[in-house]
């Protein structure tokens, strides 16, 4: 019998899931009007694949948090969805390049500002006595 918290309960079912789901939802609007370019299209499904590693990471933290709600897993937690929104800068730049700007700054730029700021909650994480 099929059960729908069977596929939560194992972290490599959760993770086959989640990068599916992703790839499902993100692909209509981003691949398909790029289908038919050269190698744009893998350059593509790697962020899609990014977005969908950062959220399988940030799901398993959180969890993780919830349980044992120590600091450093907050912050490992706040830097594993800092990647997600990286991510999503770092596929706008592959999908519309030079068309996206924010303010003077490129996705492309935003996205390596981003990551900066995922570093620090990493090192917060590491360097934190709880």
């Amino acid at each position: 019998m099929f059960r729908p918290q069977s596929l939560i309960d194992t972290k490599s079912t959760l993770l086959c899931v989640i990068i599916f789901s992703m790839v499902v939802v993100l692909s209509i609007p981003v691949i398909l009007p790029h289908l038919f370019q050269q190698y744009n299209d893998f350059h593509i499904l790697l962020h899609l694949s990014g977005i969908g590693f950062a959220s399988f990471l940030t799901v398993v933290a959180a969890t993780a948090y919830r349980k044992v709600r120590t600091r450093r897993l907050l912050f490992t937690t706040l830097a594993f969805g800092t990647f997600i929104l990286a991510e999503v800068f770092w596929l706008i730049d592959a999908a519309w390049q030079s068309k996206y700007y924010f303010w003077t700054f490129s996705s492309f730029e935003i996205g390596h500002v981003i990551i900066f700021f995922a570093l620090l909650m990493f090192a917060l994480s590491v360097f934190r006595r709880d």
